[in-house]
């Protein structure tokens, strides 16, 4: 039981830290290894409150706790890179971060369990290996990038990386382990996305002046409907 919460702990890890690299292009050592040693930190807890379930599967706090974590440091980043553009640049057309709440983290992750759900339910579920395969696809992409092989965004790949490195030494795991979760977890996304691209065309049968955005939402909507969640920390 207990490695199956560090599992999933990992799993909800890896979709913040992928997330990362489209964002800013500034950031701070200190924030991301020091994110790192409070993820350790939190998974030594003897905590081992449930603070939602859904259809059946228990959200714990420590994983909401651990999420949480990195979107602060997402937010701390991207502030310190927008003080940094704003002073260089001296304009205030740039639009600030956005701080968001807990309980707004809380949602988005019962929402990722009910689309990884659905995915699995209705036969979207990849296979480990065509996960695998995409990851280190991904992953030389990126090292030939920064080699000069291919065009493409050389510092912000460069920063990514180094972001990812600076966490997991202060989270204290290897490059070997977060590449064994991070392909866990590109599994559950490209199931999640084959789901959501096979509903997509369904819904726009139905409505040709369709958006995305909307139909995302939507869907997501229609799951919620049908699912049985149960939050337990109301306060959150």
């Amino acid at each position: 039981m207990k490695e199956k919460k560090v599992k999933r702990s990992f799993s909800l890890i890896i979709v913040v830290v992928i997330s990362l690299m489209s964002f800013s292009k500034v950031f701070s050592a200190d924030i991301w290894t020091e994110c790192g040693q409070k993820i350790k930190k939190i998974q030594q807890s003897k905590d081992n409150r449930v603070v939602a379930v859904v259809n059946g599967e228990k959200i714990y706090k420590k994983d909401l706790e651990i999420v949480y974590a990195l979107e602060q440091a997402s937010y701390l980043s991207q502030k310190e890179s927008y003080q940094k553009l704003s002073k260089k640049y001296k304009t205030n057309s740039l639009k600030p971060p956005v701080q968001r709440t807990k309980k707004e983290v809380l949602n988005d992750m019962i929402e990722h369990f009910l689309l990884l759900q659905a995915a699995k339910k209705e036969g979207y579920f990849i296979s480990e290996k065509e996960a695998k395969d995409y990851y280190e696809k991904a992953m030389k992409t990126m090292q030939e990038i920064i080699s000069g092989k291919v065009s493409g965004d050389v510092e912000g790949i460069k920063l990514a990386n180094d972001t990812i490195e600076k966490l997991i030494k202060g989270w204290g795991i290897t490059r070997k382990e977060y590449d064994k979760k991070a392909i866990e977890q590109t599994r559950s996304m490209l199931s999640i996305q084959k789901l959501l691209n096979a509903k997509f065309e369904e819904f726009r049968l139905k409505s040709k002046n369709l958006v995305i955005e909307d139909f995302r939402k939507e869907y997501i909507n229609s799951l919620k409907k049908k699912a049985k969640v149960t939050i337990y920390e109301k306060s959150i």
